[in-house]
């Protein structure tokens, strides 16, 4: 579970949209799922989103304050249909998600990010 870190911009704002009209407008492209987490921080919003019947496939996401960006976060494992909370609360407690997720514009770099659990972050790849 979790590996290599990989980012997808999802949906672009404007800055004068709010935090609440931004994660209205995530909720509204996502076809309005349940907020399942939640963290604020200076320059991003971290969300994991899932479906009332589907709860155990949630999706990460991030906005990015600075630029107005919805960011999908996934990873390449084998866990195609999305992660339950217990999953994301491992992420969070684990593997300092969080410490990346706080600065978006890590991010938003060429650098590939690895994630595991009990280990810190680190660059798993350098762009070529």
């Amino acid at each position: 579970m979790f590996g290599e870190m990989k980012i997808s911009p999802v949906l672009s704002l404007t800055p004068r949209e709010t935090v609440d009209q931004a994660a209205n407008k995530l909720l509204e492209f996502a076809e309005f799922p349940q907020v399942l987490r939640w963290f604020q921080f200076p320059t991003a919003l971290v969300v994991l989103l899932a479906h009332v019947d589907h709860p155990e496939d949630g999706a990460v996401y991030i906005y990015d304050r600075k630029k107005c960006v919805w960011l999908w976060v996934d990873f390449d494992d084998q866990n195609y249909g999305g992660y339950s909370p217990q999953e994301f609360d491992l992420l969070v407690e684990r593997c300092h998600f969080l410490w990346l997720a706080a600065s978006p514009c890590l991010l938003r770099s060429p650098v590939q990010w690895l994630v595991n659990p009990g280990q810190p972050a680190i660059v798993g790849r350098l762009p070529v």
